[in-house]
């Protein structure tokens, strides 16, 4: 988390580690081959309304969707938040410095860049 995004999390119930813990879990817990299968046979199921017998993978994916989502999201929010901060201290990150070099692009690839940046940053994150 230091390096990617300069957060340095404490050493017991961190909120952002708590956060990735459990999408990782939920999401550990929720792709299996049987799901998978189920899926594969009867692809109606995630069409079905929420309240429907046979919809929990729907729910389960949504929110297993959410936390991804969020674990995308928060840290880079920190990340932009702290760089002005982080750069008077002389500290950086790789979101920071690929921020920073987004700024010299084309406004039009700025969205592109920033979904790039951010899914980089989060397969940094979830693969350390």
């Amino acid at each position: 988390m230091s390096a990617v995004y300069n957060y340095e999390p404490s050493p017991r119930n961190d909120p952002l580690v708590r956060m990735l813990e459990s999408a990782l879990d939920l999401g550990i817990a929720i792709m299996t081959p049987e799901k998978a299968v189920i899926l594969k046979t009867f692809p109606f199921l995630l069409k079905l309304p929420d309240w429907c017998w046979g919809s929990s993978i729907k729910r389960d994916a949504q929110v297993s969707t959410n936390r991804t989502n969020e674990i995308i999201d928060v840290p880079f929010r920190y990340a932009q938040q702290h760089m002005a901060d982080n750069m008077l201290q002389g500290q950086s990150s790789m979101v920071a410095e690929n921020l920073q070099r987004m700024e010299k692009q084309d406004e039009e690839f700025k969205p592109v860049f920033e979904n790039a940046l951010k899914k980089a940053a989060t397969t940094a994150l979830v693969g350390a």
